[in-house]
């Protein structure tokens, strides 16, 4: 019996294990060698590694990555939610061991091509749980993630959510055909909340759309409407409570920050992203060419290639009777006309009627669903290769296939003698024309019945090897292209910089003069920096005296790094072995300091203008300011521990007065003056105060927010609910 059991393990993992080599193979640039990496980009080497880099020093350090102390005098990372911190597969990667104290890059490849294995396993579960074979379901898994969005894009917040799309719908449909329909539409809920803790809100987004979309067919179609209700309803309310350990931080940090979208000026919570953002993010007609042709897109890539798009239009020419694919095929075309925007009534149309849709400012992201439909129809295309007697689409397709390959080859051989044989664009659209008369034999053999289901099954396969190996490679840049590799580099580089300023006491911050390196080198380095590159920044530091030369001196940015000598720091202090050396700015104030005075204004411009040239001896804030002394004496301040989430402060205090600490002010930091608790205030538009007693006092700051803890209990909740759900359910059909 255990044998038995152990064979049909083994035929069942066979597959999988299969599948997990051919991309670990086929991603031979980032596994097999130690010459290329994915993590060069301007946004991963600019964003994405250093907000890795701090969750990972957390981590090694026994903390939970909440708070970000290095860029914009400190930020949520949870609030922020494209760091990906509530993600359970970057706790992985950032638990992994560190090389010099620094994420390695096997490492981060690895995870690169993990994510990748696991899109192919999550569509191949669900084409086998539709009744597809093995080898459409292994067709299926290489279309969804080599096509062009999990193929080309770098992002993982992104591609994080959209691997999850396969289990959401391996759920939805069992709900509609399952006794288990509950227990079924809470496990669709479930991976549907693990999307929104991967670490981008655009992708659950849009699979909410494409969810409700199914939904509301399967509704249409079932006589159960009030089982089926039950059923949506219990989806997303297990979708907001897994997801609540992120979506609850975020909304937090929505209505205290700015974020850029594309818009002229950064937006508010309250302020709707316009449509002319949207317009211009969508799907142009020309990029209609780019399903079968590599590189022809603007904005996200909608190829699929010429061997997939052939399958899945076989399978709706041939299997239009079947609700499963007419279903797909109507949420892939839903889909590609939802990405071109303005270029289709109906984008317009959700953008205007669903509320917070205009936060998922980029419609030509939605391609990642028209992609995954196209998957799940080509597996149902492959089966359609082998039935019997042979269908005469089959035959029609090689011929449709052969005469666009032929025309393609024909268009490129005009185009190549009328510029002296140099191809004006990119050639890979040869390589298309080609492919597609290998597709077209593939197809004219299955149909005359010369290939068996395994033999077409390979061919299959290697054919669309074949076309996303011409076009899923450039996520991987070589080690030798300078250019490519500049943005990296300089996150990396300058490490002997770093330690010296790690090195000095009182925890001032540095700047960097101009872009003369990567804006977030600081966070990499574990150096506190002024300003960085981030998608958002809380009002209050946005709206204070952060970016003139006094509110440097206020931020305490005492260190400069530049070749030359600035004006107001000339004092040269260290030089690097890259040529770059840092200046000393001497008048700028410590981290933290105390004020005897302070001053109630209207908003932040009329407290600066209170305040101008006075910032040591008062401070203001917008509220009643609590009531303090006015001494003789001098007071003594001193920051002595500034960790992510945590800092101590030690205070001899003349009379009582405010401790002012130049870190963001924002909800969840707790203050406690010798263990007892006390308010904190903000102070002078975004800082920390205290009021601290006459006499020495120890003052420590922890960050504990509420909503990361609301949001923890209520994940934790909803896994427990589909758990408690699923096992019900084995007693109980509901």
């Amino acid at each position: 019996m255990n044998s038995a059991l152990l064979r049909r393990a083994m035929r069942r993992l066979r597959m999988p294990v299969l599948l997990a080599v051919v991309m670990i193979g086929f991603f031979w640039k980032l596994t097999l060698t130690r010459q290329f990496e994915w993590t060069a980009g301007p946004d991963i080497a600019g964003q994405v590694l250093p907000w890795f880099q701090v969750q990972a020093h957390e981590w090694h350090a026994g903390r939970l990555p909440l708070w970000d102390p290095y860029l914009w005098a400190g930020q949520p990372l949870l609030g922020q939610v494209q760091p990906g911190a509530a993600y359970p597969l970057n706790w992985l990667l950032c638990l992994l061991p560190l090389q010099d104290g620094h994420l390695s890059a096997p490492a981060l490849n690895w995870y690169f091509v993990l994510i990748h294995i696991m899109g192919a396993w999550f569509c191949y579960l669900l084409c086998r749980d539709l009744g597809c074979s093995r080898g459409g379901s292994a067709a299926a898994g290489l279309i969804f993630s080599l096509s062009g969005f999990l193929g080309g894009v770098p992002w993982p917040q992104m591609i994080n959510g959209v691997v999850w799309v396969p289990l959401v719908f391996l759920f939805l449909l069992r709900a509609a055909r399952d006794g288990r329909m509950l227990a079924n539409a809470a496990l669709c809920g479930l991976f549907l909340g693990i999307q929104w803790l991967s670490g981008h809100h655009q992708v659950p987004m849009y699979t909410v759309l494409a969810s409700a979309a199914a939904w509301i067919y399967l509704a249409v179609r079932t006589k159960q409407k009030v089982r089926m209700a039950a059923a949506v309803l219990t989806s997303y309310g297990i979708m907001a409570l897994v997801g609540a350990l992120q979506i609850l931080p975020a909304i937090e940090y929505g209505r205290l920050a700015r974020r850029w979208a594309g818009a002229p000026e950064p937006l508010e919570w309250g302020q709707i992203a316009p449509y002319s953002v949207h317009a211009h993010y969508a799907l142009t007609p020309f990029s209609l060419f780019g399903t079968v042709f590599p590189g022809v897109h603007v904005h996200f890539d909608p190829f699929v290639g010429v061997a997939a798009l052939a399958l899945a239009l076989l399978a709706l020419a041939i299997g239009w009777r079947d609700w499963r694919v007419r279903l797909f095929g109507a949420i892939g075309l839903g889909a590609m006309l939802y990405a071109l925007g303005g270029h289709s009534v109906f984008q317009g149309l959700l953008y205007a009627v669903t509320p917070g849709l205009d936060k998922a400012r980029t419609p030509s992201a939605m391609v990642f669903v028209f992609q995954f439909a196209i998957a799940v129809l080509a597996a149902f295309g492959v089966d359609q290769l082998s039935s019997t007697p042979p269908s005469p689409w089959v035959r029609r397709a090689a011929l449709a296939v052969l005469a666009f390959g032929a025309l393609t080859l024909a268009i490129c051989q005009a185009v190549l003698f009328a510029n002296k044989l140099q191809f004006p664009a990119d050639d890979r659209v040869i390589l298309t024309g080609f492919f597609a008369i290998l597709v077209a034999a593939l197809l004219y053999l299955c149909w005359r019945g010369a290939l068996t289901r395994a033999q077409a099954g390979v061919l299959v396969a290697l054919a669309l090897l074949l076309e996303f190996g011409s076009s899923g490679q450039n996520v991987a840049i070589d080690h030798l292209d300078k250019s490519g590799m500049e943005l990296l580099e300089s996150l990396r580089g300058n490490a002997d910089i770093a330690a010296f300023l790690r090195a000095q006491p009182g925890f001032q911050r540095a700047e960097v003069s101009g872009d003369a390196f990567n804006a977030n080198w600081g966070a990499w380095h574990g150096v506190e920096m002024h300003g960085g590159y981030l998608a958002g920044v809380t009002v209050n530091v946005l709206d204070s005296e952060f970016h003139s030369l006094e509110g440097r001196k206020l931020y305490g940015v005492a260190w400069v790094i530049a070749k030359a000598p600035l004006g107001d720091a000339a004092e040269e202090v260290f030089a690097g072995s890259s040529g770059y050396k840092v200046y000393r700015r001497a008048d700028a104030f410590p981290r933290a300091w105390s004020v005897h005075e302070l001053v109630q204004v209207r908003d932040r411009a009329a407290g600066s203008a209170a305040l101008a040239g006075a910032w040591r001896g008062k401070a203001y804030l917008m509220e009643p300011p609590p009531p303090v002394e006015t001494c003789g004496g001098a007071d003594r301040v001193e920051l002595v521990e500034h960790a992510a989430d945590r800092l101590d402060i030690r205070a001899d205090m003349a009379c009582a007065g405010m401790v002012v600490l130049s870190d963001t002010f924002y909800p969840g930091w707790r203050a406690r003056v010798d263990h007892q608790p006390v308010s904190i205030f903000e102070v002078d538009g975004a800082l920390r105060g205290v009021v601290v007693p006459r006499g020495s006092h120890a003052i420590t700051m922890r960050y504990r927010p509420a909503s990361a803890i609301a949001g923890a209990a209520l994940s934790i909740c909803g896994v427990l609910c589909v758990a408690l759900l699923a096992a019900f359910s084995r007693r109980a059909r509901f």
